[in-house]
C-alpha cells in the first residue's frame, strides 16, 4: 500500500517556489524513512526534471555518475564533463521548460569529497541562480545537513531560498494508513511505529497488532527486524555506546547521571553521544515548562526517546534478541503483558498533539505559547516522596493563563476522574509561576471516560480517545 499523507503544506511551498520567475534552491531534510524522497518525487511529477540518488564516490566519480543517470532520464548522450558546476549547467540547459534538478542523499556526496559543497556553490553562483531553475537537495543525516549544507560555515550558506524539515506524521494522520482499525488499535500501532510512512506500510491491515509485530518485527528476515541497528550503523562508525544509551533511556533512565550508572559510560563523555542522538532525531532533551531558577536549565533536564520505533525496539526487542532465536513466543507474551503500561507515555504524546491541534483551532479557553511536562521538588518537603510530576502543562506568559493536564491510558469512571482532578489541583500548587495573578485550568485526557457528558456539565474539561480520533 503506497500512501502520501499530510504533506500538503510542504507541496504547496514547493509549488510556490516553482511558480516564481527566478531560481530556487530548496533543502529538504529529516530522519530516514520519513518520506522526503516521496515528497520530492510527488512534486516532480509532470515537471521537466531529473532525479539523482547520490553515491559515496570521489568528486570526479560523483559527476560522472550524476551525468550518466541524468542523461538516461533525458535520453541524451552523456557528455565528458568532470566538474559539478559544468555538469549542473549542462543538464539544466538540456531540460525544456523550467528545470527541476533533485539530488537525493547529499551527505553521501559530502562523505565522498569535502569539496562537493564548494562545487555546488560555484554551480549556483555562476550558472543556476540566474537560469530560472529549481534545485532541490535532500538528506537524511540531520546533523550533516544542518552543519554542512544549512550551517553558517557551509559554502551554500545564505543561498537557499527555502528549507523543509520533514517530520514524522502525527497520530491523527497515521490513522489514514489503517482505515479499518479502531482507535485503540491505532494507538498500539503508533506506539510501535510512530509516524514513519515506510514502517506503517509494512503492517498488514488485516492482522492484529501483536500478529503484525510477530510477523514484521520479530522475525529475522523482515525489513523491520534489523532496522534500528541499520539506522545507527548507517550514521555511526561505532554504534555500541549509542545502543547502550538508547536502551537505558527506554528503561526510564532519563537523567544523565542515571544513564551513566546504567551504561557505565563516564558522565563527562555522555553529552557528546547524546548530542549525536538528538541530531539524528532519536532522542530529545526536555526541561520542565516552568523553571524555578535559571540554573535549572542545566541541572533540570531529562532525556527521552523521540522516535517511537526506536523506543519500541530498545524496550521490547533489543534486550531479548538472543531469546528470539530460541523462544519467540515468550517475547510475544512479554509484549502482550506489558504493552499497555508502555503505552502510557505514548498516550501523553498523543494528548499533547491533540491539545496543540485544539490550540491552533482556537478551541481551548486560552491560546497557549508553551507546552510540555512539568516536574520538580515539593516545596517545604524534605524527606520521602518529595518530588512531583504533571504530564502536561500549557501556559501563556502574557495573559498569565495556565492549564494542568493529567493523562491516563485507562478507562476512568466518573469518580476516578473527579479524584484525578483533585490530585491534579493539589500538584498544581507546587508550580511556582505567577501565583498571585495566574488563571488556572485543569483537564484530564484518558483512553475512555465514563459519564463524560455529566462531568462536562459539572464544569470539568475532559477528553478521551473518542474525541481525539474524531
Amino acid at each position: 500500500m503506497g500512501l502520501f499523507i499530510n504533506r500538503d503544506e510542504e507541496l504547496a511551498f514547493l509549488e510556490s517556489e516553482y511558480a516564481k520567475d527566478s531560481s530556487s534552491l530548496v533543502i529538504i531534510y529529516g530522519r530516514r524513512r520519513v518520506g522526503k524522497t516521496e515528497l520530492a518525487l510527488k512534486f516532480r511529477a509532470k515537471k521537466p526534471s531529473v532525479y539523482y540518488l547520490s553515491q559515496k564516490f570521489n568528486l570526479e566519480q560523483q559527476v560522472e555518475d550524476f551525468l550518466e543517470k541524468a542523461s538516461l532520464q533525458l535520453s541524451i548522450y552523456q557528455p565528458k564533463i568532470t566538474k559539478w558546476d559544468e555538469a549542473l549547467k549542462f543538464i539544466a540547459q538540456q531540460i525544456k521548460g523550467k528545470p527541476v534538478i533533485i539530488i537525493d542523499e547529499v551527505p553521501y556526496l559530502i562523505e565522498g569529497s569535502n569539496a562537493t559543497m564548494s562545487s555546488f556553490q560555484s554551480a549556483w553562483d555562476l550558472h543556476l541562480k540566474d537560469a530560472n531553475a529549481m534545485v532541490i537537495l535532500l538528506g537524511s543525516s540531520i546533523g550533516m545537513m544542518e552543519n554542512e549544507v544549512l550551517g553558517y560555515k557551509s559554502p551554500l550558506y545564505g543561498r537557499r531560498t527555502g528549507q523543509i524539515k520533514v517530520q514524522p506524521l502525527k497520530f491523527a494522520h497515521v490513522t489514514h494508513f489503517f482505515p479499518e482499525k479502531n482507535a485503540e488499535e491505532m494507538v498500539q500501532i503508533y506506539g510501535c511505529l510512530g509516524g514513519v510512512p515506510a514502517y506503517l506500510n509494512k503492517f498488514n491491515q488485516n492482522l492484529s497488532f501483536i500478529d503484525n509485530v510477530n510477523e514484521n518485527i520479530l522475525q529475522r528476515a523482515t525489513f523491520l527486524y534489523d532496522e534500528a541497528t541499520f539506522l545507527l550503523k548507517e550514521e555511526l562508525r561505532t554504534p555500541t555506546n549509542y545502543e547502550l544509551i538508547l536502551e537505558a533511556i527506554s528503561k526510564g533512565k532519563r537523567r544523565i547521571s542515571e544513564i551513566s550508572d546504567e551504561t557505565g559510560i563516564l558522565i563527562q563523555n555522555l553529552p557528546k553521544y547524546l548530542r549525536v542522538l538528538i541530531n539524528l532525531g532519536f532522542v530529545t532533551k526536555e526541561w520542565a515548562v516552568v523553571l524555578k531558577k535559571s540554573r535549572d536549565i542545566k541541572t533540570g533536564s531529562i532525556y527521552a526517546l523521540a522516535d517511537n520505533f526506536m523506543n519500541f525496539w530498545y524496550t521490547f526487542v533489543y534486550p531479548v534478541r538472543s531469546i528470539l532465536e530460541i523462544n519467540r513466543n515468550s517475547v510475544v507474551s512479554r509484549i502482550v503483558t506489558t504493552y499497555d503500561q508502555y503505552l502510557g507515555r505514548i498516550f501523553e504524546g498523543i494528548a499533547k498533539q491533540y491539545l496543540i491541534d485544539l490550540n491552533i483551532a482556537g478551541k481551548l479557553p486560552f491560546a497557549f505559547e508553551r507546552i510540555g511536562r512539568q516536574w520538580g521538588k515539593i516545596p517545604g518537603k524534605q524527606k520521602g516522596m518529595n518530588t512531583y510530576e504533571i504530564d502536561i502543562v500549557a501556559l501563556n506568559e502574557n495573559s498569565k493563563d495556565i492549564m494542568f493536564v493529567e493523562c491516563k491510558w485507562q478507562t476512568l469512571t466518573a469518580d476516578n476522574t473527579r479524584r484525578i482532578f483533585e490530585d491534579l489541583k493539589e500538584k498544581s500548587t507546587y508550580v511556582r509561576w505567577n501565583n498571585e495573578e495566574r488563571k488556572e485550568y485543569f483537564a484530564v485526557v484518558a483512553r475512555k471516560i465514563e459519564s463524560k457528558s455529566k462531568l462536562r456539565d459539572e464544569g470539568m474539561t475532559v477528553f478521551d480517545l473518542d474525541d481525539i480520533s474524531a
